[in-house]
């Protein structure tokens, strides 16, 4: 025989003869959201492309199809769909379980999956996702995978029948692929309501062909967008001029629309569209202005809080407007909910409009509450007319609900509350607790995107279920998460925000309040973060990120470090370098008596978990040292207020952080007595901007030094005012330098933003200024 063909044989052979890849090791599955009752046993079930699969119906035969033909993208290849009785994989009817439920048996020849109805199958091939290896949450072929599922038995069902995700596409559009994706994680998830934001001050989203100018001008607005992740200025963007075009936008085709109705109802979630009235319709009356309290005219908002936004309920045309295009929507949405919003309705043209004040007269009304309540219930006949349900946010309970509405509470738990009290259905999303376009982490260590704080933990441990409910329980619906995109203009800033504050969300959805464990729920969620990193998803590291948190006593700073996810390892430096595995390991607060850039991050067996956060922290060399106030501060009742700003401690990106001091002056003047004569050359300042609150960085610096208390010398005049006129949320970290001087005094006088600058969001007042810690160097 040929050498040649023999060598190739025995490599052929050898190749072929290697041992398969070992089996995982059993653990407990780690699956989002936490399933009512899970039993392991020793063993795996492994899926190859000689599994079979035994349906019953055509319904699951398109449920295991659009599962098991993921394997064709990692595997490259499918399990065969059968009716075959010696199936390795079974559905089973079981009439007996409740809406939604499945159970799951998984042994090592075997797999049987029992429910009553489609979505209960679907469900159980969502925790087999998540049952088999992360790659295959990949779009590409995984080699080497063994696609094994440990041996489990599952008894599931959900806590509530409305589990939900509300995103906005009219402060920023999405397109169709993006709307796609979230539905697919919704799926993954068990969440089966997708609340569509459709139209808002800012754009409208939904093609309505009795009204084409709806979306030809009601879509687009003036571009003002930032793509970075440190600047937030939506609260204070300039409003569209005459001549101005509007460039940025987009909308659906009902075509599209009908698509993804489809699409999300093949992953059993409804599509609750929201149309936004009467608020927050700016981009309605840019586009019709008849049906507005004024004859304009109006633009589509560019960004921020705009006031005169409201459709007129005093005009019969509004109605005629409202009915039409509601029909149209209820045409294209086959959901039994339609979401009217009603939130944050300004009447300050109702109180002025001789249509508005001459219907408050003929209806009887008492006030502009009513006459919302009057919009709403007439608004709610158009919609029962259509056998559908109406639901607003829990404003729609001023001036009286509507007969049959169902109240989406999200001010608190009050309005829920309320309308449970009255016999209404209700849903519950208070912002503190389910707002995903909140902060999730510490302030400083987050991109400047968002408002306030909503903690993954936070998130977590919330129960939808007040205990003043306790026995009007059966009146809330369920839950869900919102995502406002105001700050959010790309995709990628989206999906950090979405998660996994969206995982927590599920499991409060689905899961028994009983089952809630935090520790156990941040094990679970390391591998679905995995999942989302093999579909190159971008998500938040903010639980596993280190928070470095100060005091100061005027003579050091006692740091400490942390994490919101329990178990980790903080290592940290104050030189600046990275930290790693090696470095100096944190154990419990410590002293810092020197000039320090802190750099902290987080590890889990070795590994960082997190990313690297960092803080600089100045002992310089005023510290300590008097201040003297000739300008008065807001603040009158603070201890310590003479060494309030050289104190060592250092405000955060919060206005309400009370490490910074108020002024309310047109002239700010301070001055800081040091206890010795000593050379500096710098002074840094930093500032917060925030043109939402009327918070603004002064216009212009001038600080003088001085030895002998008398005779002062200008150090360095510095100008701030193109920055203060930028609008925008964030801390202005100001560094003026001069030629090393001798002082023991510094004179600081400021000159503030007063005025406001017009187009500003409180345009003509006195603006507030904002100022932490006096750094001398």
């Amino acid at each position: 025989m040929n050498k040649f063909l023999i060598l190739s044989i025995f490599i052929f052979l050898l190749q072929n003869c290697q041992s398969p890849a070992p089996l995982p090791s059993p653990s407990p599955p780690k699956t989002i959201p936490q399933p009512v009752e899970t039993s392991t046993v020793e063993g795996h079930f492994e899926i190859t492309k000689k599994t079979t699969i035994k349906v019953e119906n055509e319904e699951q035969r398109r449920i295991a199809k659009l599962f098991f033909n993921h394997f064709i993208q990692v595997a490259g290849w499918a399990p065969k769909i059968s009716n075959s009785e010696n199936a390795d994989i079974n559905f089973i009817t079981k009439k007996e379980l409740v809406d939604e439920a499945y159970e799951l048996s998984v042994k090592k020849k075997k797999i049987n999956i029992y429910a009553k109805d489609g979505a209960g199958f679907f469900y159980a091939l969502q925790t087999i996702r998540q049952l088999l290896p992360i790659e295959f949450s990949s779009d590409e072929t995984q080699e080497h995978i063994r696609w094994t599922l440990p041996a489990v038995n599952i008894d599931d069902h959900p806590r509530f029948s409305w589990r939900g995700f509300m995103l906005d596409v009219s402060r920023h559009f999405y397109e169709k692929k993006y709307i796609y994706e979230i539905l697919d994680q919704m799926a993954l998830l068990k969440l089966n309501t997708f609340h569509w934001h459709l139209t808002d001050d800012q754009g409208w989203r939904v093609e309505i062909k009795k009204y084409p100018k709806l979306t030809e001008t009601g879509a687009w607005r003036v571009d003002y967008n930032d793509h970075d992740w440190e600047h937030n200025r939506w609260w204070g963007r300039p409003t569209q001029q005459p001549g101005d075009e509007a460039t940025y936008g987009g909308f659906y085709t009902q075509e599209e629309i009908k698509e993804i109705i489809d699409y999300a109802a093949e992953r059993f979630i409804t599509i609750i569209p929201e149309i936004d009235m009467p608020g927050h319709s700016q981009a309605a009356i840019a586009a019709y202005p008849e049906i507005a309290c004024d004859p304009g005219p109006y633009y589509v908002a560019t960004g921020g809080v705009f006031k005169d936004n409201t459709l007129c309920p005093g005009k019969e045309i509004t109605f005629e407007f409202v009915e039409n295009v509601l029909n149209e929507i209820m045409d294209l949405f086959p959901a039994k909910y339609i979401h009217i919003g009603g939130d944050e309705c300004n009447k300050e043209a109702w109180k002025k409009n001789i249509d508005c004040q001459n219907r408050i007269k003929k209806e009887g009304l008492k006030n502009e509450e009513e006459l919302q309540s009057y919009f709403i219930k007439r608004v709610e006949k158009i919609i029962n007319a259509r056998e559908r349900n109406l639901i607003g946010w829990d404003e729609i309970l001023e001036g009286g609900l509507a007969p049959n509405a169902t109240v989406m509470s999200w001010r608190g738990e009050e309005g829920g509350i309320a309308a449970a009290s009255e016999g209404h259905q209700v849903i519950m999303t208070p912002n503190k607790y389910c707002y995903l376009d909140l902060k999730q982490g510490h302030t400083d260590h987050e991109p400047n995107l968002g408002y306030s704080q909503c903690l993954l933990s936070t998130c977590y441990n919330y129960d939808p279920v007040p205990e003043i409910l306790k026995d009007k329980a059966k009146y809330i619906l369920g839950m869900q998460g919102n995502l406002w995109s105001e700050s959010l203009p790309d995709w990628d800033k989206t999906t950090y925000m979405a998660y996994p504050r969206l995982f927590a969300i599920s499991e409060n959805a689905w899961s028994p309040q009983s089952t809630e464990n935090w520790d156990d729920f941040i094990e679970r969620l390391y591998p679905q973060l995995k999942r989302l990193e093999q579909q190159n998803i971008l998500y938040a590291k903010s639980a596993f990120n280190v928070w470095i948190s100060h005091r100061g006593d005027g003579e050091n700073l006692l740091i400490d470090l942390h994490t919101e996810a329990n178990g980790l390892t903080i290592k940290y430096s104050l030189d600046g370098s990275d930290p790693h595995e090696n470095s100096e390991l944190f154990t419990e607060p410590f002293l810092l008596n020197k000039n320090a850039l802190i750099k902290a991050a987080a590890f889990k067996d070795g590994k960082m978990v997190g990313k690297v956060t960092e803080k600089e922290f100045f002992v310089h060399k005023a510290k300590n040292a008097k201040v003297i106030y000739h300008t008065p501060y807001k603040n009158k009742n603070r201890i310590n207020a003479e060494k309030y700003l050289t104190d060592l401690n250092y405000g955060s990106n919060w206005s309400v952080d009370s490490l910074w001091q108020e002024f309310n002056s047109p002239e700010v003047e301070l001055e800081i007595i040091m206890e010795n004569a000593t050379a500096i050359n710098q002074v840094r300042m930093n500032f917060l901007q925030m043109a939402i609150s009327g918070i603004y960085m002064p216009e212009h610096i001038e600080i003088s030094g001085s030895v002998d208390g008398s005779n002062y010398t200008v150090l360095v005049e510095q100008s701030l005012l193109e920055n203060a006129k930028v609008q925008g949320r964030y801390i202005q970290r100001t560094i003026l330098d001069f030629p090393k001087t001798m002082v023991k005094q510094l004179k600081i006088n400021m000159k503030t933003v007063d005025p406001i600058y017009m187009g500003h969001h409180q345009q003509g007042e006195p603006s507030r200024l904002f100022l932490d810690e006096i750094i001398v160097l």
